[in-house]
């Protein structure tokens, strides 16, 4: 008899609506439901980047997760983040799309049940993972920075930036956790103003002030701030590794004069809109020491990190994100997009097949 294991896919509530087309995702999805949705939402073109996750993208190229573990064998069904329990009813658990507590993933360990996609809800915040990296020998990778709470002395690093970047522990695509966005600072106003931010901080709220990277780009007409986007893949036992050779560089061209006219503005409306073009990491000398930093990030899970390579050449890291938009794009020709590599992994890993 051959064994047929279920495989829960779970998703952030808000992302699992979105992948439906519904208002809410109220519900946990039978394996019968979750394909009746990838055959409606495979062709759909104007699909959300989260259906591709699951459901794929005939016009992207993608299989999504759900076909993918179903040609493994697996029975597929879908749960909104807000309904995983302790007594979930699968011997195989994904939770790359959604943040997991640590007492749930420990208590579906204890139970054996293997858990994809997992990293503590830590490294959901940014100063955590800057820490993270300065533990592992990354800290020349950082750009000139510093953390404050509420009760820090409100002083600006002694190293002189004239443009400085303010931003929340949590927060991805430019927006703190609140959804306000980023905010870009010439330095004399900021340590004007640091004094009344820091008062507005509650209790435990942490506050990011890192310098403003500034690029001179010769791959990129030298352009004044280029961000990279490289995909990363992380497997049990295995120190995390970038997904190919190639990244997504986004081009910008900051507005200086806009800045000096208002000394703050937000970060879209100094940095503008980008131009998105392919990039070669094998091209950056520094890039195996800056991936060697990032070995604290385990288990088997994708993630993209974005970074930012001055003149002086030495990566400086910006963050991680294990939901970035990206993960259905295909950024290296050579190779199939993140996700279905990523969905196509055994799943039985050696260690347990030995068990």
């Amino acid at each position: 008899m051959i064994f047929v294991p279920r495989l829960c896919i779970a998703v952030a509530d808000e992302m699992l609506a979105a992948s439906l087309g519904l208002p809410t995702a109220g519900h946990q999805l039978t394996p019968q439901e979750a394909l009746r949705f990838r055959e409606r939402r495979y062709r759909d073109g104007n699909s959300v980047y989260p259906a591709w996750y699951l459901f794929g993208c005939h016009a992207k190229a993608v299989e999504g997760m759900v076909e993918t573990y179903r040609r493994q064998g697996a029975d597929v069904f879908l749960c909104p983040a807000g309904l995983l329990s302790a007594t979930i009813d699968a011997e195989i658990v994904d939770t790359q799309l959604c943040s997991l507590p640590e007492p749930l993933f420990s208590s579906w360990r204890e139970k054996k049940i293997t858990v994809f996609g997992y990293l503590p809800t830590a490294y959901a915040a940014k100063t955590n993972s800057v820490r993270a990296l300065q533990k592992f020998g990354g800290a020349h990778f950082l750009p000139v920075q510093q953390i404050y709470t509420k009760n820090s002395i409100p002083q600006l690093p002694a190293i002189y930036r004239p443009v400085w970047l303010i931003k929340s522990a949590y927060g991805a695509a430019g927006r703190n956790s609140d959804g306000t966005p980023y905010t870009v600072w010439r330095q004399e106003h900021l340590q004007e103003e640091l004094p009344a931010l820091l008062a507005r901080l509650a209790d435990g709220e942490e506050l990011i002030c890192t310098e403003f990277v500034f690029t001179c780009d010769p791959y990129a007409g030298y352009a004044d701030h280029v961000v990279h986007k490289m995909h990363f893949l992380s497997r049990p036992g295995e120190a995390p590794a970038p997904y190919g050779r190639y990244c997504q560089r986004f081009i910008y061209r900051c507005r200086h004069h806009l800045l000096a006219e208002k000394k703050v503005v937000t970060l879209g409306e100094f940095i503008g809109q980008p131009e998105i073009v392919p990039g070669r990491i094998d091209k950056v000398a520094a890039f195996a020491d800056f991936v060697d930093s990032l070995s604290f990030m385990t288990g088997r899970v994708m993630f993209s990190v974005d970074f930012i390579i001055p003149p002086d050449g030495i990566p400086r890291f910006l963050e991680i994100n294990k939901l970035a938009a990206t993960f259905a794009e295909t950024f290296d020709p050579a190779l199939p997009p993140l996700i279905d590599y990523y969905a196509s992994l055994p799943l039985v890993s050696e260690e347990h097949k030995q068990a």
